[in-house]
């Protein structure tokens, strides 16, 4: 093995994200390069701790270099949020793994990621079929992979259903998928996920999810979990006591940013279709954004979906954005990690990252959001600062 890459969000670093990294190190790699989310995460919440915190943790844990996945991707659906990162991975130098974690059995994975890769046609044929009926996209696509396994692999058809609720499981299908794109040349390496679910509160296990963290970090639990947390967890508990992101003033900020936009500027919003534009404004009264859920969550649209919407309006995320040219930035390294492995989108400081954006319309494009989605952070958290205040990570 040369050089291997994760995909990640570390929100935050807990042990079983170390017992991967681990099992990585063992397959002789000679890099470890995490791509990870920044200051707000795939659900379109805000992240459990500073991006900086996260990526130390990370580095402590055994990674060699954390690039971050910019705000357009790390904030996606999970089929954009794997291109985004696979983009990135695809022009490390030598990169010939990929490493991902999941609770399936490796050839069933690889088996429904190839009728996405090999039978896209009848795939999108069957999936716009079921969104007629009603179905949401995501529930849509669940029962078009379920029906073409089942035409392509009758005898091992039980048990699919199973495989395509679990989050990991859904990643690792979009990463194989992105890697027959964007990647042919790097092979994936499908790791046995250990402990708890993700998203599971069980709290007496090998590894607990990182929700499980999270929820107990809420209800003031936070020493309970600690020992799941292998690195600076000192440092994560003080983060959460002095600037733990303010999530009901995000939602104030999120309903506000909403009401301020007319029916095109929504229709415009990445997350937004299917008419979607013309019930959000028929509720426009309301002001809680939970009372927008309310309305909006249902067959059609799921909770994550209109999480994204909202978080859409408020960073000026809007359709074709994560189909721009992009920088980003090399968040956190070991001290004798070799620089001269990363892709050019890459930057190690600040200078470059303007230079990038000043040549290049969508570059700038693309980082405008992660400006905005530093400074929505930071004024939540109650941090002074910009995107341009950070200092790269060596340890």
């Amino acid at each position: 093995m040369n050089n291997c890459a994760i995909i990640c969000e570390y929100n935050p670093f807990h042990s079983g994200h170390k017992y991967q990294l681990d099992v990585v190190r063992a397959h002789d790699a000679s890099n470890i390069v995490c791509v990870m989310s920044g200051q707000f995460v795939q659900s379109a919440t805000p992240a459990f701790c500073d991006k900086a915190l996260r990526a130390e943790c990370a580095i402590i844990g055994g990674a060699d270099a954390v690039i971050e996945l910019p705000a357009a991707y790390a904030t996606a659906s999970a089929q954009a949020f794997a291109e985004g990162a696979i983009k990135i991975i695809a022009a490390i130098k030598n990169a010939d793994t990929l490493a991902m974690g999941a609770t399936a059995d490796a050839e069933v994975i690889k088996r429904i990621a190839d009728i996405k890769i090999a039978d896209k046609v009848e795939f999108k044929r069957v999936l716009t079929q079921n969104m007629k009926s009603g179905k949401s996209y995501n529930a849509a696509a669940t029962a078009a992979l379920i029906e073409l396994f089942a035409r392509k692999h009758p005898d091992k058809a039980y048990g699919v259903d199973d495989v395509l609720t679990e989050p990991n499981n859904i990643l690792c299908i979009e990463y194989l998928t992105a890697l027959a794109t964007y990647a042919p040349h790097i092979e994936p390496l499908i790791i046995a996920r250990r402990g708890a679910l993700h998203g599971s509160a069980e709290l007496d296990t090998e590894h607990i999810s990182a929700t499980a963290i999270r929820t107990a970090s809420d209800d003031g639990r936070f020493q309970a979990v600690s020992k799941y947390l292998p690195c600076r967890a000192d440092k994560i508990s003080e983060f959460r006591n002095n600037h733990a992101p303010d999530t009901e003033l995000y939602k104030n900020i999120a309903v506000f940013a909403l009401k301020c936009k007319d029916l095109n500027a929504i229709a415009r919003l990445r997350d937004c279709s299917e008419g979607m534009e013309y019930l959000l404004k028929s509720v426009a009264h309301l002001y809680s954004f939970d009372e927008y859920l309310s309305v909006a969550v249902g067959k059609r649209y799921g909770k994550k979906r209109v999480y994204r919407l909202f978080l859409d309006a408020v960073l000026g995320i809007e359709k074709g954005l994560t189909d721009c040219e992009f920088c980003t930035r090399l968040l956190a390294c070991k001290k004798t990690f070799d620089f001269s492995i990363l892709p050019a989108c890459v930057k190690t400081n600040n200078a470059d990252i303007k230079a990038a954006a000043s040549a290049d319309a969508q570059v700038a494009r693309v980082l405008a959001v992660d400006e905005k989605a530093v400074a929505l952070y930071n004024t939540l958290c109650r941090i002074d600062g910009d995107y341009y205040n950070y200092s790269l990570v060596k340890i």
